[in-house]
């Protein structure tokens, strides 16, 4: 398989088959991160789809990706997500994703507690702060893939990131109290 500027240079020429392998390689990342975002796999595939028809459109426009082609197409899957949580208020699923092992039932029902405020929180930040967020955690990019994805510094992201979580520290509850 080709490397990512050989790739890119590929389809500048409009090479269909360097299209096919940008596909190949890419949806099931951009899929991925879409869904995270979201929660709803039916609208991640659709806007997954709409990513790369956007990057035909691009080299239609002759407005092709300059130099990354893997951080244009985050960038577009960023910007059709956002635009989709503006017009609908979605939920991260980000509790779900983040448990690396079966948690206790009693870890269980303090998570189900939290997630609702845990997802509003996540909600409040900046887009760029969710972006950083699904790409670290949802994702579970490294700091260099996701500086860069985010076209910014390793530096950068890991100010970002640090203010993502300072925030959602300040905006989750001390605790979760349970009813009856």
């Amino acid at each position: 398989m080709a490397d990512e500027p050989s790739l890119l240079e590929r389809i500048k020429r409009h090479d269909q088959q360097a299209l096919a392998e940008v596909h190949d390689r890419y949806f099931n990342q951009i899929y991925h991160y879409i869904n995270y975002r979201l929660g709803d796999s039916d609208t991640a595939a659709d806007l997954a789809g709409e990513v790369f028809l956007a990057l035909i459109n691009a080299l239609k426009n002759g407005k092709p990706p300059k130099t990354s082609l893997s951080g244009w197409l985050y960038a577009v899957a960023r910007n059709l997500t956002a635009d989709h949580i503006r017009q609908k208020v979605i939920t991260v699923p980000l509790i779900e994703d983040l448990e690396a092992e079966t948690p206790s039932l009693t870890d269980q029902i303090y998570i189900a507690q939290l997630t609702p405020t845990l997802k509003q929180a996540i909600l409040e930040l900046t887009d760029e702060q969710q972006h950083v967020i699904a790409l670290r955690f949802g994702q579970g990019l490294s700091l260099t893939d996701t500086a860069e994805i985010m076209e910014k510094s390793v530096g950068a992201v890991k100010a970002l990131q640090h203010r993502a979580l300072a925030s959602l520290a300040r905006l989750m509850p001390l605790e979760v109290h349970q009813d009856g």
